[in-house]
């Protein structure tokens, strides 16, 4: 029962920040909303800090390790590549929440997120070897000749971007939660074809 009630205050908590922004986001607010009074609430989170801190450090040990270990996987780039577009996607449509938890934190607290991914530097040789098998498989001439770190940009931001425009998208397009989980696993395919056509050699 205490974890189920933990949980149900991360994600209530969660979700106000998310909305809210963390200067905007109060604890009687939380706590209304998750159903408890203020003073469990303080029982096991002392402060709006810490309570934010505690689902900062949850949202990276949850997406990092998992977008680290589809980059670093065996086989081609376009093979390793199909891994992190599969494991990206199927991450954000679990949790699409995230981008927007991660926007705001770069809005607002900025330093404390760049904090939080030095911690997981540990991970950063999985960025290094997929960015690594790119640029090798451009000097023998299997992919075409473009700036990597481009390369690399336009994967992410393929990839997020449409999580992060949901709401737009999905109210223009009068599309409810299915449709839009719907096609963001056809996106999966979509991008992978779509990477290939442009680095695929001439």
């Amino acid at each position: 029962m205490a974890e189920d009630k933990e949980h149900l205050i991360l994600e209530t908590a969660r979700r106000h920040f998310v909305q809210n922004g963390y200067a905007a986001t109060r604890m009687q607010e939380i706590a209304d909303d998750a159903g408890i009074n203020k003073a469990l609430l303080h029982y096991y989170y002392r402060s709006k800090e810490k309570l934010y801190d505690r689902i900062l450090t949850e949202t990276m040990d949850f997406m990092v390790p998992k977008i680290a270990g589809a980059m670093i996987s065996e086989g081609t780039f376009f093979e390793r590549l199909e891994k992190l577009i599969e494991q990206y996607i199927s991450v954000l449509i679990e949790h699409p929440d995230i981008p927007f938890f991660i926007l705001t934190e770069i809005t607002q607290r900025k330093d404390k997120l760049v904090a939080e991914i030095r911690n997981r530097s540990h991970h950063f040789p999985a960025a290094q070897s997929f960015l690594m098998q790119m640029i090798k498989e451009m000097e023998e001439g299997k992919l075409k000749k473009m700036p990597p770190h481009q390369v690399f940009l336009n994967i992410m931001s393929m990839t997020v971007f449409p999580f992060v425009v949901r709401p737009v998208f999905t109210t223009v397009f009068q599309q409810d939660e299915n449709d839009f989980k719907s096609m963001m696993e056809e996106r999966k395919k979509f991008l992978l074809e779509f990477m290939k056509g442009a680095l695929k050699p001439d």
